[in-house]
């Protein structure tokens, strides 16, 4: 049976978990051919809420189009860079095709911090170009910290959906430390940001015990992926999102059906084949292994996050607002507190107004030791 919890978590993180459309005709799921019948009622035409093959060849070409573009969309963007050059381009930390990075080692004569930028893009798009030039890289630089932005696959990518992109991300802090003899970095002094995605994706690596595996035949794996500090906007609290429901505020009377309907965008972003798989043994182990909120520990490293959202109860249709509710920060926040860990948390729809302000850059030099 689907919890009532469950019933507000599918609405709430639809736009989260939202996956691209399949536009073949012979392999439509169920949902699939609901929205096709729902934007074009007139294809229909013996009426039987069906969709034949040949019902669909009229508009076979503009469904491929749409295909294409949204494929268009989620591949990484090609944008002339911004700012100074990095020290290394495009370089391979993993075997998938976005597992790159670009590198700006800093000039100093001493070890340097580094400060690594994850971009957002609700796992399926977004590109680590939107760093090139930013107000963090060039302070970073000015200070003698080195910075680092990654790409990752996306969760449409991989059958383990966004547990897959979170690894990617690992492995990139991993790759960083592998090479730091050789591009002069301090291992101990490595941060992590970003936002949405990227802030999710930092708070899960300064959560998630250290995945280093000191026997692994891969050289690159025995490194720790723990982070010295990090720095989340727009953040979740957890990718457990069956959780969500619990702190974030809603008006809507919810329904099984109106969750059976979402069901397929959140199953797929978690790498399982139904609804129901959420509530299996399997099922529970993914969302544990996705629950940031759970793996809080005294032990982690500092955190600075920052929800700007408005808030009170939401439409769940406003997607942007529920992935990035204010609740996230207050929820965070609140855990964080119990257990220890240094914040600064800024929330002002939820009266979360830190004052004096802290700059999350200066927050990050705090911490590593820069002057």
């Amino acid at each position: 049976m689907i919890r009532v919890s469950l019933r507000k978590l599918l609405i709430l993180s639809c736009g989260l978990l939202a996956t691209a459309t399949t536009v073949s005709a012979q392999e439509l799921t169920p949902q699939q051919e609901t929205r096709l019948l729902k934007r074009f009622p007139q294809i229909d035409k013996n009426g039987d809420g069906k969709l034949s093959a040949d019902e669909i060849e009229p508009i076979r070409g503009q469904l491929e189009t749409a295909q294409k573009r949204r494929q268009e969309n989620s591949a990484p963007a090609k944008s002339k860079p911004k700012g100074p050059a990095p020290t290394h381009s495009d370089l391979q930390y993993g075997e998938h095709k976005n597992t790159v990075m670009d590198v700006w080692l800093a000039d100093s004569n001493q070890l340097t911090p580094v400060v690594v930028a994850i971009h957002g893009g609700g796992f399926t798009g977004g590109d680590k170009s939107k760093y090139h030039g930013c107000e963090e890289l060039l302070e970073c630089l000015e200070k003698g910290v080195s910075f680092v932005s990654i790409n990752y696959r996306f969760r449409n990518q991989d059958s383990r959906g966004i547990r897959a992109c979170l690894l990617d991300s690992a492995r990139a802090i991993q790759f960083i430390r592998h090479n730091a003899k050789e591009w002069n970095i301090d291992k101990e002094r490595l941060a992590a940001f970003g936002g949405s995605a990227g802030a999710g994706t930092s708070l899960w690596l300064a959560c998630h015990d250290d995945l280093a595996d000191p026997n692994s035949r891969d050289p690159v794996l025995r490194e720790s992926t723990r982070l010295a500090v990090a720095g989340l906007n727009g953040t979740q609290a957890t990718y457990d999102v069956l959780q969500w429901p619990d702190f974030i505020p809603s008006r809507i009377k919810w329904s099984a059906e109106s969750a059976k309907a979402r069901g397929s965008d959140m199953t797929s972003a978690y790498g399982l084949k139904s609804i129901d798989d959420l509530d299996t043994a399997e099922g529970k182990k993914i969302r544990k292994e996705l629950d940031m909120l759970a793996w809080m520990s005294k032990d982690d490293p500092p955190i600075w996050m920052r929800n700007n959202q408005r808030g009170g109860p939401t439409n769940p249709l406003d997607k942007g607002h529920v992935n990035h509710h204010p609740a996230h920060v207050k929820r965070l926040k609140k855990q964080a507190d119990e257990v220890g860990i240094k914040t600064v948390a800024i929330a002002p729809a939820v009266g979360l107004r830190p004052e004096p302000h802290v700059r999350m850059i200066d927050f990050f030099f705090e911490q590593l030791g820069v002057k």
